[in-house]
């Protein structure tokens, strides 16, 4: 008997490990909505949170084709704007094809890693 519960016992934990090993290599493309406009209107929710820019670089990100995700991921300028004082924060990618700004992320509680602020 002590046998036959070691045996159950020892599939189910290979059951169990490969279970999670299958979710951990699933990769999922979400849609999520983003806001893109002008420059002016950028311009002008930054000036009335008083967000600076803070950093800013260039991102590899995948885009839409006219098939669907591209394979060949573009490159990308990244803004990241932030108001020290309030602790908001807005991150911003300009498409220069389309002479577009979109508001990829914005909120607040924006903190340096070790800031004890």
């Amino acid at each position: 008997m002590k046998m036959l519960g070691a045996i159950l016992l020892f599939f189910t934990i290979v059951a169990v490990a490969t279970d999670v090993r299958g979710q951990e290599e699933q990769v999922e493309w979400q849609d999520k909505p983003i806001i893109c406009t002008r420059l002016d209107k950028i311009e002008e929710g930054l000036s009335e949170r008083g967000e600076r820019l803070l950093f800013e670089g260039i991102q590899s990100t995948t885009v839409r084709d006219a098939v669907g995700l591209s394979s060949i991921p573009i490159n990308l300028p990244i803004s990241i704007y932030v108001n020290p004082k309030t602790k908001t924060y807005t991150i911003i990618e300009y498409h220069p094809s389309y002479e577009t700004y979109c508001i990829i992320s914005y909120g607040s509680g924006w903190r340096l890693i070790g800031d004890r602020t």
